[in-house]
């Protein structure tokens, strides 16, 4: 089977469940990516990817892979990164195209994870997210989290928007111009994690270790780094109703919707209908915000 882009892409076993509870094929899942390509591929453009494989589908075993696989098309673009942990470069891959977003749909990358930060400029984040990360399958607590930091970040007039990450957090997130580096965001989202666990100390943990956080939140304020990464926007999810992390507005995170109601056979109708939502948050100048955190931080 061949499927068209920007280029041909062969499919291999294109009958193949990926999903079987919620009887998603191969072909299902490249077509999803297709329909989505045009609003997926603003948020991978000039990012290093992370993909996470699952061969045989979400029942099957998996693997994460940062480098770009050997067989790799001379096509596919790709970008040198230095691994921290390696002591070493690797080449990762960055989407580019509809015909790359396909190449990796044949290959079973079900979820795809970026960083903050684009290739040219990987000091400089231009989106800050806070991670909530719930320690049991209660999405109640980590809606409620939610929506407090929602209201700080009103106050501080910073617009923002929660992302089901498809699975059981949210992450809220928010655009910046890239000016600031990691370094100088670090005293913003550690005192905004420290303010959370402040006011809703029932509710939120800043511990790491997730044995020991109870049934709480965690914030995960050191995500937001260089070389971290979360599910991209519109990236599927390998859980067995083939969820998709998904933007949604503050208004329905507050009426009860929840991770299940968006779907690989529900999201594009949602999104041809509303649009990318993302796209429509405009960059903060971040100066006066890490100014002043950077300052508090210095106070305290």
């Amino acid at each position: 089977m061949v499927i068209w882009a920007e280029r041909p892409v062969e499919v291999s076993h294109p009958d193949k469940l990926l999903w079987p509870d919620a009887g998603v094929r191969k072909r299902d899942y490249l077509e999803y990516l297709a329909k989505m390509a045009p609003f997926m591929l603003p948020h991978l453009a000039e990012r290093a990817l992370t993909i996470i494989r699952w061969p045989d589908g979400v029942e099957g075993p998996y693997f994460y892979q940062k480098a770009a696989p050997s067989h790799t098309p001379d096509w596919i673009r790709r970008t040198r990164i230095w691994s921290p942990d390696r002591q070493a470069f690797f080449h990762a891959i960055v989407v580019d195209s509809a015909a790359a977003l396909l190449w990796l749909g044949n290959l079973a990358a079900l979820e795809l994870h970026v960083g903050f930060s684009r290739v040219n400029t990987p000091d400089v984040p231009d989106v800050v997210a806070l991670d909530l990360d719930p320690s049991v399958p209660d999405f109640e607590p980590v809606r409620e989290v939610a929506l407090a930091l929602r209201k700080l970040f009103d106050e501080l007039g910073i617009p923002s928007l929660p992302k089901l990450s498809g699975a059981t957090g949210i992450q809220v997130l928010f655009r910046t111009q890239p000016v600031a580096t990691y370094e100088a965001w670090r005293p913003f989202t550690r005192m905004v994690a420290a303010y959370l666990a402040r006011r809703m100390p029932r509710w939120v943990t800043l511990e790491r270790r997730k044995h020991l956080r109870g049934d709480k939140v965690y914030v995960d304020a050191p995500q937001h780094g260089k070389n971290r990464t979360l599910i991209a926007p519109y990236s599927a999810r390998a859980t067995s109703l083939a969820t998709v992390a998904v933007p949604v507005t503050w208004e329905e995170l507050a009426q009860g919707v929840t991770p299940d109601q968006f779907t690989l056979a529900t999201v594009p109708e949602r999104v041809l209908r509303l649009g990318d939502l993302l796209a429509s948050l405009p960059p903060v100048d971040p100066k006066p915000i890490v100014t002043f955190f950077q300052s508090s931080a210095v106070r305290r």
